[in-house]
């Protein structure tokens, strides 16, 4: 069976576990350079790493959805969505 996404709600993607999912892979992330031999851990420094774990964030949501959005127009303009080919076991 084929199936063709044309429009992704941008809502959905908001207000779901993505970015979620994206902040603790950010976090994750920055959290390991806490184990920088040359870094001295102070509360400036884990608070400047959180911050860029929320700044990662917000990037990648912003880009996101202006990616959501140039695919809907793309897709309303009348450019073929992505198929996906779903198979029945």
């Amino acid at each position: 069976m084929r199936v063709e996404i044309k429009k992704i709600a941008i809502g959905n993607v908001i207000f779901s576990a993505f970015p979620v999912a994206v902040f603790a892979v950010m976090l994750i992330t920055a959290l390991l350079e806490l184990f920088n031999p040359d870094g001295a851990v102070t509360l400036d420094y884990i608070m400047t790493l959180i911050m860029r774990s929320i700044q990662g964030t917000l990037l990648t949501l912003v880009s996101v959805v202006f990616f959501l959005l140039a695919y809907n127009i793309l897709c309303a303009v009348g450019i073929r969505g992505v198929r996906v080919e779903l198979e029945d076991k």
